[in-house]
């Protein structure tokens, strides 16, 4: 079956607020200026670490946007700040640990470059929950709409037609403790991990490589060759 683009997502700076978008370009890195910036942390037993949601939660509470060829940040307070050495030092003395920038596009994810979310899926786990869950929690850089519960466990493995782009679809995505901050408030669901870790084996959505450079726009079909 054949999905449809619902949403594009894009998140300047790991682990911060992303931003969403009607159309990017995919490039071997990604979404075009996805993770491109990660904090580095420089405590002692973490040296050269990125410093991710994992850590700290209030990372969380920045929100990161492409102005031109700059990141704007706004922060938890509504200031509106560029991405600079400046507000590092801030983030840094908020998080009580030495952190520096590091501007390298490609290298600061966890795996592969595009994250694919199926909202049937996630529907399907809200059931399984027993509420509603918010599918900002997965963090994902496409979520596609019209496909069956867990139909992209079948693309793995296979090449993806997205717009104008072609995907190399990897494997399964391992949540962590991240999915159970409310991506507004913080505010943890403990359960949530629980109930993943039951139903799909801590796993949901789909990592991909780009096999094919071209542009994706809310609204492409999104499906397998």
């Amino acid at each position: 079956m054949v999905g449809t683009v619902a949403e594009i997502w894009r998140y300047p700076v790991k682990s911060m607020a992303g931003e969403r978008v009607s159309s990017a370009a995919l490039t071997h890195s990604g979404v075009d200026g996805d993770r491109r910036w990660a904090l580095v942390d420089g405590t002692a037993n973490r040296a050269g670490k990125l410093l991710t949601g994992k850590d700290d939660k209030r990372l969380m509470t920045y929100h990161a946007r492409l102005k031109g060829d700059d990141v704007e940040v706004v922060g938890p307070g509504g200031d509106t700040r560029r991405l600079d050495d400046a507000l590092v030092s801030d983030v840094a003395l908020v998080s009580g640990r030495p952190l520096t920038l590091r501007d390298l596009a490609g290298a600061n994810f966890d795996d592969s470059p595009v994250l694919v979310v199926n909202l049937s899926t996630i529907a399907g786990f809200s059931l399984a929950a027993g509420v509603e869950v918010d599918h900002r929690r997965f963090r994902a850089n496409l979520y596609i709409d019209g496909l069956e519960h867990e139909e992209e466990l079948g693309w793995i493995g296979r090449r993806l037609i997205v717009g104008s782009a072609e995907l190399e679809v990897v494997k399964r995505c391992e949540r962590c403790v991240v999915i159970t901050l409310d991506p507004d408030s913080t505010a943890a669901t403990p359960s949530l991990l629980r109930v993943l870790t039951n139903t799909s084996d801590t796993c949901m959505g789909v990592y991909c490589r780009v096999a094919r450079h071209g542009q994706v726009s809310v609204g492409d079909s999104c499906g397998p060759v």
